[in-house]
């Protein structure tokens, strides 16, 4: 009798392992499904946006990313620019050797025209 209640023992303990680790399994394979369970927050202080032959460098304090390739980039003034990240490039360059100009330089070239995006008057954005 003992040994009959031993094997039965141990076949529950078999049993709650392997629903235990099936919990855990599907708890990884469904959060990681969703992006914002494991979403790193990284801090870029200006994007570089890509047109033809030119750069436009442009500081930011908020963006976002959103499903698919768009991104929200906003200003220090509160512009909101909505734009590809196929044609963006978002770093930050407040404590490195590479300024934003470099980068710009070593994936667009030597030739490439580099622009600053400045704001004048309420309402009117020049790149200068």
């Amino acid at each position: 009798m003992e040994k009959h209640s031993k094997v039965k023992n141990l076949n529950i303990r078999k049993k709650a392992i392997a629903m235990a680790t099936a919990g855990v399994l599907a708890t990884v394979v469904l959060t990681g499904c969703n992006q914002q369970v494991m979403d790193v927050k990284l801090k870029f202080n200006k994007a570089i946006i890509f047109r033809g032959d030119t750069a436009t460098i442009v500081e930011i304090e908020k963006w976002n990313d959103y499903d698919g390739e768009q991104l929200q980039l906003i200003t220090p003034d509160g512009l909101v620019i909505v734009t590809s990240s196929y044609d963006t490039k978002l770093i930050n360059d407040e404590k490195s050797l590479l300024t934003a100009e470099d980068v710009a330089r070593s994936i667009g070239g030597d030739d490439i025209e580099i622009r600053y995006l400045e704001k004048h008057e309420k309402g009117n954005v020049k790149s200068k």
